[in-house]
């Protein structure tokens, strides 16, 4: 089993910005050598990784074993993404009613990451972003932001226009304002993520984006959206703008696997 475990991810596959071949996970081959190359030296002996449920997960999901880690069932190698979810499903249960000595927490966090259902990175370490093209605790890449920012800035201008525009029905003006002012808030986090912005986009402090940082300005923003009405107060930003923040950095830290933009517009009476 050990010799299994510690196979080499499809060393044959050229395209490593695509998922491994035939296999049911959606991550890219790159992340997923980076990410299990990682998480296999927590284990200083090989004969600990092939008694993990977790180490073995990786070699299950990547077709170099038909044993399941979790039920120990075999299956096809590799499993499709309906024995991963069965497995998946399993260990979720365990969690919840099963005995510790029976839980696989840790092997269903693998899963869940290949599967594309939770998009934290599965390792513990000081820069867990890195190996999915991120920095510290940020696990979108530069490009996916750059991305985001060339959707975004058009539409928000188009949001502004349309807010300003006295030809356009009332409902229609308020609605294009709330638009403009969380893609307003969205941006603002994404150029001080980028570097691009020295203050945060709440409190205006200057200060680096660690995920301490992070967590910090989306609890602001959290308070902004409880506390400010829908309008702008003098000195707050309004309750969009605010959500604008939230959602980004939550999707910047994989807490969110969906992207701020596309979005659905927030409502008055959300």
């Amino acid at each position: 089993m050990s010799e299994v475990t510690f196979k080499a991810v499809d060393s044959g596959q050229a395209d490593v910005t695509a998922p491994p071949e035939g296999t049911a996970i959606v991550r890219p081959l790159s992340h997923v050598r980076a990410v299990r190359e990682r998480y296999l030296q927590r284990f200083a002996d090989p004969a600990d990784a092939a008694a993990s449920r977790s180490a073995r997960a990786w070699a299950w999901a990547l077709g170099e074993t038909a044993l399941a880690p979790v039920t120990d069932r075999l299956t096809s190698a590799p499993p499709g993404r309906a024995e991963m979810e069965t497995e998946l499903t399993e260990a979720e249960r365990r969690r919840v009613n099963g005995p510790r000595e029976g839980r696989a927490d840790a092997a269903a966090t693998v899963l869940r990451w290949l599967l594309g259902i939770d998009d934290h990175v599965p390792v513990r370490c000081t820069n867990p972003g890195e190996l999915v093209g991120g920095f510290g605790n940020v696990v979108r890449s530069l490009q996916q932001m750059a991305d985001l920012v060339v959707l975004a800035q058009p539409a928000q201008r188009a949001a502004v226009a349309r807010s300003l525009d006295p030809g356009t029905a009332p409902d229609e003006r308020e609605h294009a304002r709330r638009e403009a002012d969380y893609l307003d808030g969205m941006l603002m986090t994404l150029a001080w993520v980028c570097g691009e912005r020295a203050e945060t986009p709440i409190t205006h402090a200057q200060v680096e984006t660690t995920a301490r940082n992070l967590k910090r300005e989306r609890v602001h923003a959290e308070d902004a959206m409880e506390q400010c009405a829908d309008q702008h107060a003098a000195d707050q930003p309004s309750r969009p703008y605010g959500e604008g923040v939230q959602s980004t950095i939550s999707w910047l830290l994989g807490d969110s696997t969906a992207p701020p933009y596309p979005f659905a517009v927030p409502s008055t009476n959300r």
